[in-house]
């Protein structure tokens, strides 16, 4: 199967693990999410099955947007709703102090990734450290391109509502924690919703977790890969070297390029699979299709 990419609906207190298992059960074929989203949010998830699990790494990085209530006055170890309070303030949270940081939370830095999360530190989840009292400082250049304030109620506790749009990668909770920090009161995600990754929209996700969800379904609702890689150019290649490709050998483009970079590979109009452009060649880096599938 070469299967195909769903834009799926996560509800809270699901974990992404249990909506791809789903996914598997249903199509009986391999399955994988492009990203994962906490057990406590809701929102957008790309799920890719059959032969498209091999092309999950090149959806990481699609920017992402986020609505995010954050609680101020209280830090906990996993900086959501469902960690250890770990810190109480008796401050009181003001809009005005809030509007004065907010801009040094925009554009590109280096964010520190939460110890409870599955970002992995030689080949295990960071979450299994923190669970035995370990901690791993893990830190990544993210970019966030819209932070906007929506709604604030000041005071004791007080809460903020937030649009964020950032690069993929980025993680909303250690951008509460360290709002928080900022402040000097603390603050953890209260709720989170991811509306958007990429072009994927919550408003054409399916939720696979309501009854009477079934294969057939799925498959007419899931995009081919070639579709779903929309941010990927496309090369269309004749029959010698479409021969290479499938035996994984380079081959010069039969059309002009521009920067090196990753492209999708087209024979006769099916999907071959990925190539890397280096200014010269084209070399194979993922191969999907069967060779008996070029005449």
């Amino acid at each position: 199967m070469l299967g195909g990419v769903l834009n799926l609906y996560k509800p809270a207190g699901v974990t992404s693990r249990v909506l791809v298992e789903r996914v598997g059960r249903i199509l009986k074929a391999k399955a994988g999410h492009t990203g994962t989203l906490d057990p406590c949010a809701r929102g957008v998830i790309l799920v890719c099955f059959g032969k498209a699990t091999r092309l999950v790494s090149f959806f990481q990085e699609l920017d992402k947007v986020y609505r995010a209530r954050f609680r101020f006055g209280i830090a906990t170890d996993t900086y959501d709703v469902k960690g250890k309070i770990t810190a109480v303030s008796s401050g009181k949270l003001r809009e005005e102090d809030l509007l004065r940081v907010l801009g040094d939370f925009r554009g590109t830095f280096i964010q520190e990734v939460p110890p409870f999360s599955a970002c992995k530190y030689r080949g295990r989840p960071l979450y299994q450290y923190a669970r035995r009292g370990e901690h791993i400082t893990l830190r990544r250049e993210v970019t966030v391109y819209q932070l906007e304030l929506l709604s604030c109620l000041e005071g004791e506790f007080g809460e903020a509502e937030f649009l964020i749009h950032c690069s993929g990668g980025t993680y909303v909770r250690s951008l509460a924690h360290e709002l928080g920090q900022r402040l000097g009161l603390g603050a953890y995600v209260a709720s989170l919703v991811r509306e958007r990754v990429g072009q994927f929209q919550i408003e054409e996700s399916i939720d696979v977790m309501q009854k009477g969800i079934g294969r057939d379904f799925l498959l007419e609702r899931s995009l081919p890969p070639e579709k779903a890689l929309y941010f990927l150019d496309a090369v269309e290649v004749g029959e010698e070297e479409a021969r290479c490709f499938l035996h994984g050998t380079p081959f010069p483009s039969p059309v002009p390029l521009q920067a090196p970079g990753m492209v999708k590979v087209l024979h006769g109009g099916t999907f071959l699979g990925l190539a890397f452009w280096d200014s010269l060649r084209l070399l194979p880096r993922v191969v999907l299709a069967e060779s008996c599938h070029v005449a």
